[in-house]
Formats: structure tokens, sequence, C-alpha cells
């Protein structure tokens, strides 16, 4: 009598193919294994771009990839009206650098470890610019004659982006202070003017006499010019961008109860609260034991992964984070992704529900731990099916046919020779980037 083959499992490997039994396959290609545990063909793809890329994300409205020092945007045929089309956004990166994104509020924030950019897609037209604007060089000032009482002022700057002053990080840290002592009434302020195309203005900041307190005095056009300050400031605005700079670079992004955090080699930088765009670089970071591959946000902290460990910072805001260790499985560089996995209810009785689910590739095989509460790691492959770790790689959560499928690639292997390091973005912060291979990006 035949064997009645009524669900499979997938792949297993760890034991002799005569000792799987019958819910295990020994080999598939080109399978899903839907929620029933049934086989169905996987569906074909056609391809839409051939090139030497890397990076490529999407968020559903925009899509994005780097190709030869270049950011580009993938068109949809809806966009262009015919075939799928690029647009180059960014050019003069370093060829083969990989690149994070975060979007939030209408905004996709990118960096490399060298560089970062936003890109606003808040309209039909996605247009580039700065992720936060470089503090103005400071007032060159000599003495002029006005109404101003003897004594000694400082005086700083600051530019403003065309969104307007304090909306959104749209007005730049402060530049360094400028101080005179003045005997004759007056102050004349040489200001520059900044590059930036969407910078419109230029707010200048003075104490009152011998003070301390930065007021604002005049809010100025963006072009370089000499401007005289005879009378003292009324006492009302004060600057609240002081000693805050743009982000630096780093490697991963995620978001967090009104902060962006970054991830640099092996250190955490994050915002100031619901000011995406002003880090207070002095203050606002978390160092590292190691080279951090894994930055997710969750709903009661943030998982931060290293090469060898995972951790979670608990909390809601930096002040309040205690550290927790979860497991020693590690983290592969840019493997992670972010979807609706099921999990089981009450312990496991039969019953499930859709969470958001990190998931990502680890020395112990495919992790995955929920977003919405808990800490409690599922190693889907552990003991069932066995394969090479890599040292980087590339993740995704694809939706297919009802399914939620997490699709993983990695490069690298541990174990063909050399170091256990992340070769990747160990080369990346010392002396550049390896070269990456030609691939295609497909369209199923």
């Amino acid at each position: 009598m035949g064997n009645v083959y009524r669900e499979f499992k997938g792949l297993a490997n760890c034991l002799p193919p005569e000792r799987i039994g019958f819910s295990y396959l020994e080999s598939a290609l080109n399978v899903d294994i839907d929620d029933s545990g049934m086989i169905r063909r996987r569906p074909g793809y056609k391809r839409v771009y051939e090139g030497a890329v890397h990076s490529l994300w999407s968020d559903g409205r925009v899509c994005l990839f780097c190709e030869g020092g270049q950011l580009n945007e993938l068109l949809s045929p809806e966009t262009t009206g015919g075939p799928y089309g690029v647009r180059s956004l960014r050019q003069g990166l370093a060829s083969g650098r990989r690149m994070a994104y975060l979007s939030l509020n209408g905004t996709v924030y990118y960096s490399d470890g060298a560089v970062t950019g936003a890109i606003n897609t808040r309209g039909e037209s996605h247009w580039p610019r700065t992720w936060g604007m470089a503090p103005p060089p400071p007032p060159i000032l000599s003495p002029a004659e006005g109404n101003l009482r003897t004594g000694k002022y400082a005086i700083a700057l600051t530019y403003v982006r065309r969104a307007g002053a304090y909306s959104g990080g749209q007005e730049s840290g402060t530049s360094v202070l400028s101080s005179i002592e003045t005997g004759t009434g007056g102050i004349t302020a040489a200001v520059t003017a900044s590059d930036d195309p969407d910078v419109v203005g230029i707010n200048l900041y003075v104490t009152t006499v011998n003070g301390e307190t930065l007021y604002l005095a005049m809010r100025l056009p963006n072009q370089s010019a000499a401007v005289a300050l005879k009378d003292e400031p009324a006492p009302m605005l004060t600057a609240v961008t002081e000693g805050l700079k743009p982000p630096p670079a780093g490697h991963l992004i995620t978001y967090y109860r009104g902060r962006i955090y970054m991830a640099a080699y092996d250190v955490i930088y994050y915002s100031e609260p619901f000011a995406f765009e002003l880090y207070n670089m002095a203050a606002n970071w978390i160092p590292f034991n190691g080279m951090i591959t894994l930055l997710a946000a969750a709903e009661e902290g943030i998982f931060v992964g290293t090469r060898d460990e995972l951790f979670m910072l608990r909390g809601a805001t930096p002040d309040k984070f205690t550290l927790h260790r979860i497991s020693g499985c590690g983290a592969v560089i840019a493997t992670q992704a972010t979807g609706e996995m099921r999990h089981p209810i009450n312990g496991g009785n039969g019953a499930n529900s859709l969470k958001r689910t990190l998931l990502w590739e680890s020395r112990r095989g495919k992790c995955s731990v929920s977003l919405e509460g808990g800490s409690e790691i599922n190693y889907a492959a552990e003991g069932i099916y066995s394969y090479e770790c890599g040292l980087t790689g590339a993740g995704i959560v694809h939706r297919r046919d009802g399914m939620n499928l997490y699709i993983s690639v990695m490069k690298g292997a541990i174990n063909s020779g050399g170091p256990r390091v992340n070769c990747y973005m160990e080369t990346v912060y010392a002396s550049g980037a390896p070269t990456m291979p030609p691939i295609s990006i497909s369209a199923s």
C-alpha cells in the first residue's frame, strides 16, 4: 500500500533521508509550501532592469537601488506610461557601499556609512535633499554705531529650510559662537549663504549684554552679506538647536518612539525627539562591544544584534533604556526584514495570530521574533535543516498568494577560510567596499 502525503513541513537534512519521515523533503526546487502544508509551484518572473546593482529597497511607493556610484529610483510603468524606467537621484557615491533606508512621514532617509541623504516622497515627483543641514560658518564681527549697551555680546547663526524655522527640524544647528566687546553701540556681522538649494533663510541670534542665552534678533534671506545690529533683541525666541548637527553616516537605521536611531559601526546615535534631522553628537549615543549587524524597533524597545549576540534596549526613551542579552545567535548583517507572520496564542494551543515579526539569518539558521511584545526567538530550522552561515546577505518578506515568505541569501561563508569577521562592513569602514557581483532586478 502506498504512502499518503497529507502535508509537508519543508526541507530536512539533519537526519539521513531514510529517517526523516514523510513530513519533510530531501530536496525541493522552485516550490513553496503553504500554511496548509501543501506544495505549490512558484510563479515565474520577468526581468525589468539589468546591471551591477545593489541595495534594492522599496516601501511600496518608491523603489530605490544603487548602481555605479549612483542612487537611482526604479519607475513603474504607471509612472512612465511605458516600460520600467530609471531616474538618477544622486551621483558621486562610493561604488559598492550597501545603502540603508528608512521611510517615515513622507520622507525616505538613507545612508551607506559614508554619506547621508533624504528623498521627499509626499508628492507625485520625488526630489532628493540633504538629511539635515550643516551649521553655518561663524559670523565675522566688527564694531559699528548703534544703541547697544557697552559690554560683551555673542552671536550665532542658523540656516532655515523652505518649510519654516520651527517645523520638523527645518532649522539647522547653530554655528560656533562669535564674540565681541563693543563700546560703539553696534555690531556688524558678516554672514555666509548656504549653497543648499532648499535653504531659504538665515536666523541671527545674539545674547544680551554679558549674557549667555541666545535670542532671535533677525531673520535674513539666504544671502552672503554684512548686517548691522544696533539694538538688543527682545528676550522672547531662544535658540533651540544650539550645539546640534546633522546625523552621522551609518549602515543601519530604525525609528522608535519619536527618534531615528542610526548604527555606525559599533555605536548607535539617536536624534532629538521628533527632530529627525538634529543630533547631539556629544551626548546622544550608545556604544556596543562589536560591530552592530541588526537594528530593529519593537513595541518594548530596540533589538540590537552583533555578529555573536542579540540584545534588546528596553524602555521608552534612551535615558530609560536597560540592556538585556536575548541570545547568543548573533545576526548576519543586512539579512533582517519585517513582515506579518503567525504566532501561537496562549502557549500554542492550536490558535495563532498575525503579528509584525522581525526575521534574520544567524549562526543558528533563520530566526524570528515578534515585534509586538516579548522577546522569545523562534529558530525555525534548528535541528531540522542545517546550512552554512554567511558573512553578509540580504533578506526580504514577500507576500504571494496569501503567504508571507521570508527570502534570504548569504555570501562569504564563515568557515570558508580567513578570520571570522564581518568582512563586508569592516572593509567599508576601513578602506572601501569590495566589488559587488552583477545582478538583475526582477518583478514577478
